[in-house]
């Protein structure tokens, strides 16, 4: 930015690019003014026709006006008052201006234009600039309101699965990474559940994929409903699901693990003529293991479940 003006627009970024439109006009004044009536900055405009593009910083405004409209006094909010907020005359040249008031951070954002036919028509156009100001500043929130909400849902869709709503793979192991580093600082513990739904193959062959969506969001649900709010449940694929829970010790994990695996065998998704049932592997970590050692022996232990005849959770010791 040139000498004078502000280095960082004010403001969501695409207000600060409507800033630097006004700005950047060559056609309007712009002057931000201090409580203290001190410019803070001013556009290129201003200074090349009332300053010879001297650097106007800490300048009493009330130096470039006539005080013929009396003192030279705009408070922050003026603009929120008044429609327009009064006409100056100019020092220089005996020319007329008239400046609107925008609220700003504390100051006051000048926008004027040189009266260069009658004040009436300057008026007219100051007024249809302030409408139109804002209007463009209203429109420019709300895009980007509308806009962060869609970049939210967007970033809640790339971490979620889309069938179950819980966490897919990738963030889940993300979580489960930063969990393992912040647990190796810390020193605390940290155990992880790996589960698998049985038989899950011979559901969707007997009743249908339509119906084994009902198992896998049923069982979903259960996982969320049993786990406290900083764990996080995950579905890593198929009918494979994994739980992380930091500050936990395998002993806990194991009770945990019973308690779905006990809840599991109580649901109807299908009618009473289907109970669901988990195999599931329980695991803790140890400070000299990565996150993949630490799956690894937890799938190994939901292996040896569904080797022991399902439905049972075994911890790998």
């Amino acid at each position: 930015m040139r000498p004078g003006t502000r280095d960082t627009p004010p403001g969501p970024d695409l207000v600060g690019a409507l800033y630097d439109y006004v700005v950047n006009s060559g056609r309007l004044l712009v002057l931000e003014v201090g409580r203290d009536g001190r410019i803070i900055c001013a556009n290129g405009t201003f200074r090349s026709r009332y300053a010879g593009f001297a650097d106007v910083r800490g300048e009493p405004i009330a130096h470039f006006f006539s005080d013929e409209d009396g003192p030279v006094d705009i408070e922050p909010g003026e603009a929120q008052k008044k429609t327009v907020a009064r006409v100056f005359r100019a020092a220089a040249e005996g020319e007329r201006c008239l400046f609107h008031a925008y609220p700003l951070d504390g100051h006051t954002l000048l926008i004027g234009e040189v009266a260069e036919s009658g004040d009436h028509e300057v008026v007219a156009r100051m007024g249809n600039l302030t409408l139109d100001m804002s209007r463009l500043v209203r429109d420019l929130r709300r895009a980007n309101r509308d806009l962060a909400r869609v970049n939210a849902l967007n970033e809640e869709l790339a971490r979620t699965d889309g069938l179950t709503r819980l966490a897919n793979r990738r963030h889940f192991l993300e979580r489960l990474e930063s969990g393992v580093a912040q647990a190796r600082s810390r020193q605390h513990r940290l155990s992880i559940l790996m589960i698998d739904l049985d038989h899950f193959k011979r559901v969707n062959d007997t009743y249908g994929h339509a119906a084994g969506d009902r198992v896998l969001v049923a069982f979903a649900d259960l996982l969320r409903a049993l786990v406290r709010v900083s764990d996080l449940p995950g579905r890593l694929g198929g009918e494979e699901f994994g739980l992380y829970m930091f500050d936990t010790s395998l002993d806990v994990a194991m009770k945990v693990g019973e308690r779905l695996r006990a809840r599991t065998r109580e649901l109807q998704p299908l009618g009473d003529d289907f109970r669901p049932s988990t195999s599931i592997g329980a695991a803790e970590w140890r400070a000299t293991e990565d996150v993949d050692s630490l799956i690894q022996r937890a799938d190994a232990a939901m292996y040896r479940a569904k080797e022991n005849g399902r439905n049972r959770v075994v911890a790998d010791r």
